[in-house]
């Protein structure tokens, strides 16, 4: 499936009115489109409502975010945005009106082609799964998000590949083949009413609580990721600022090398005071008594094989045997024979062995007595305790006295840093707590989700039991197993795709700074560095969004605010070159400082390029109303449209002027 965008409309919002045609007089939509908007001219608002419209989502709006996109000092009651879709050469329209007098939102739908008019929002449902918010985002963005995709605190990465293969269909099997288990069950005939209504509800909580816990995991690993890096580079910052001082910041320096040294003395002891502890006898003196005592006992054993050996020796040179019977050759021969039976030398070896290490174990070392040894083992851990606890607090207390030296912004950091770290350990504590596998199962709210899921799966079974549904339950979980260990392994198989092909694409982007994905986890992790530039990671987002928007059986266009801006211009030129080989249709918002080195380098790789200016109608650009050109021009009473390339080049206002 194709999807482009033929254009928007929109009238009484914060952005101005007007209507942008993105396609124009060509025949086919242009590969790429060029929207020149100075800032303040509602960039931002375009893409919220361009998401918004085409997700649906602002069905769920309340009052106060209905309202905020009122246009302040226009008494309008509505505000519409209208956006104008191509699905494979079909059109489709989605109508976003907004009700500023009554705080509500809804939709209009128009699909000529089937339906025609739909008083909500009612896309084909071949295109419906594309549009949803969080899959928009991935196609429509600012150009922050190829940063995000870089961030090891996001999860933009992993979000990316589930959305763009279309991953998420496998939990919507499990979640089919959940649901309908659960009409099954309720089809069937119950043996007890009761019971069942229980354990529904009990199931359906579990299940409730699941999500909780998840998003609630989530959140807090995030937290950990963001406090994690903020703790760092808080400290580096109070050390830098630190480093400004001279005699305190020696007498810092000089602590901070005692401190190390303290901490390893205090390993090593606590190491010898270990090794010290595994002897029982040292102790207390009674393990040494008794092992002493043991050792005795065995010396004045006989040992089987000496008894046994000399007692049937005796026997063979006696003419009777102790019964009373003649002893014969022949019983002489068998007595010898069965008499090894009764003769294991093994014994005697395992008691010699057992005597000498108790030998060895209790043995008096020539200075110290085992329980000697541990006292003074432990008397050294004793001392590199206090020492490594003084050394520390003597660190603290200097490292105060810089900050009390220091000035404002230095305490408030180190305030920060305390707070950031409190809340790292409390989060890394929630972490620990539902990844925890050992909480006592008769919590009535457990927080563990392997606890959750064992719940879980013993209600489901209790209530197959009941509804006599245990082998369709047992269908579920296998069919559930099998989607869950095909998205782990599809992913690893796209994850390694993505990355081989968006190295080949880094090695033209990034010829002469060399960029390597290393891995993706979340975000992509880069080659033997943490990050990379602004401009080698914008350039690493868009190779591989771009790629992964390609990989799939579906071309989709790709909207972006400022998508050059933090480049270089070498960089501006190899990713402006690059674009129109990645995507199907390239929609970029602009200011007139990115042109430079990016637009000439598209305009290089594709003659399909549609220039568009837009201004708002103010006080201050009235100047420019007189030098527009005669074709081309768009206007109203807001704002004014220009295509073309030349007076495209030739814009210079950077920002939206009022006055």
């Amino acid at each position: 499936m194709r999807i482009d965008i033929a254009g928007w409309s929109t009238s009484g919002l914060r952005c101005p009115d007007v209507a942008i045609d993105l396609i124009g007089p060509a025949p086919a939509t242009p590969k790429v489109t060029l929207l020149q908007m100075p800032n303040g001219t509602g960039k931002t608002t375009t893409l919220e409502m361009l998401i918004a419209t085409l997700s649906g989502a602002a069905a769920s709006w309340d009052q106060k975010i209905v309202r905020s996109y009122r246009r302040k000092g226009d008494d309008r009651d509505l505000g519409t945005f209208v956006v104008s879709l191509l699905v494979d050469g079909r059109p489709l329209s989605i109508e976003l009106v907004l009700d500023f007098e009554m705080g509500t939102a809804r939709y209009r739908t128009t699909n000529p082609g089937s339906g025609g008019v739909v008083q909500s929002w009612a896309p084909p449902p071949l295109v419906r799964r594309f549009l949803a918010k969080e899959f928009l985002g991935l196609f429509v963005f600012n150009g922050e998000f190829a940063a995000r995709l870089l961030d090891e605190r996001q999860t933009a990465a992993d979000d990316a590949i589930d959305a763009l293969c279309q991953l998420y269909l496998l939990d919507e099997v499990e979640d089919f083949v959940e649901q309908e288990w659960a009409r099954r069950t309720k089809q069937a005939g119950a043996k007890s009413d009761g019971a069942l209504a229980r354990l529904r509800t009990q199931l359906a909580n579990m299940t409730t609580r699941r999500g909780i816990i998840v998003q609630a995991r989530a959140k807090a690993d995030g937290q950990v990721r963001d406090t994690a890096a903020e703790m760092a580079d808080l400290s580096a910052k109070i050390e830098e600022r630190l480093g400004t001082g001279r005699s305190t910041r020696e007498q810092f320096n000089e602590a901070k090398i005692e401190m190390t040294r303290t901490e390893g003395a205090l390993v090593v002891a606590a190491g010898n005071a270990m090794q010290a502890l595994r002897q029982p006898l040292a102790i207390h003196p009674s393990f040494a008594t008794s092992l002493i005592a043991l050792k005795d006992n065995l010396d004045n054993l006989r040992l089987p094989e000496n008894t046994s050996a000399q007692f049937f020796n005796e026997l063979l040179e006696e003419d009777e045997c102790i019964c009373g019977r003649e002893m014969t050759p022949g019983a002489k021969h068998e007595i010898g024979i069965r008499s090894l039976r009764y003769l294991d030398a093994s014994e005697s070896g395992v008691i010699n062995a057992i005597k000498q290490d108790i030998g060895d174990f209790t043995a008096s070392s020539e200075t110290q007595s085992p329980a000697e040894s541990l006292a003074t083992a432990m008397a050294e851990l004793g001392t590199a305790r206090r020492d490594q606890k003084m050394a520390r607090q003597t660190v603290l207390a200097l490292q105060q006295k810089l900050i009390d030296e220091g000035d404002e912004e230095l305490r408030a950091w180190q305030l920060q840093l305390n707070k950031q770290t409190k809340l790292n350990a409390e989060c890394a504590r929630l972490v620990a707590e539902i990844d925890a596998d050992d909480e006592k199962d008769g919590a009535s709210d457990p927080c563990s989700l392997k606890l959750i899921d064992k719940k879980i799966k013993d209600f489901g079974s209790k209530i197959s039991e009941i509804t006599e549904t245990v082998t369709l339950r047992k269908q579920t979980d296998v069919v559930k197993g099998i989607m869950a260990r095909t998205k782990e392994l599809a992913r690893l198989k796209i994850k390694a795709e993505l990355i081989a092909l968006s190295n080949t694409r880094l090695e033209k982007v990034l010829a002469n700074d060399p960029l390597t994905i290393a891995r993706i986890d979340r975000s992509i992790r880069l080659e033997g560095q943490g990050t990379g530039s602004t401009a080698q990671v914008l350039a690493a987002g868009y190779v591989f969004l771009m790629s992964a928007l390609r990989r799939g059986n579906n071309d989709f266009p790709l909207v972006v605010d400022s998508p050059a801006n933090p480049m270089d211009m070498g960089r501006r030129r190899r990713v402006g070159a690059l674009i129109p080989e990645l995507c199907s249709q390239f929609v970029a918002f602009t200011i007139n400082t990115e042109l430079p080195g990016f637009v000439p380098a598209l305009a290089a790789a594709t003659d399909e390029i549609r220039y568009l200016t837009m201004f708002r109608k103010t006080p201050g650009t009235a100047r420019l109303l007189p030098a527009l050109p005669t074709t081309g021009v768009t206007q109203n009473d807001h704002s004014v449209v220009v295509e073309g390339s030349d007076y495209f080049m030739s814009f210079d206002v950077t920002d939206e002027e009022e006055d």
